[in-house]
């Protein structure tokens, strides 16, 4: 993915919530976008663009501590 490549959706980020198995409810979603959506695109960024979607953020399953 290119440094060009705009900040991900609110939706994207949802669904990255979600393959990991994180229920995240829409309020504190909308509350912190900016912070998921800078750190997922920074994930993205750093990822080898040949692997496609493969990003390390979703290669395991995460939770809340």
């Amino acid at each position: 993915m290119s440094h060009t490549t705009p900040e991900p959706s609110a939706e994207e980020i949802a669904a990255v919530f979600e393959y990991a198995g994180l229920t995240v409810p829409a309020e504190r979603l909308a509350e912190h976008y900016e912070t998921y959506a800078s750190t997922l695109a920074l994930i993205r960024r750093a990822s080898v663009d040949e692997l496609g979607e493969t990003v390390p953020a979703v290669g395991f399953h995460a939770g809340w501590h």
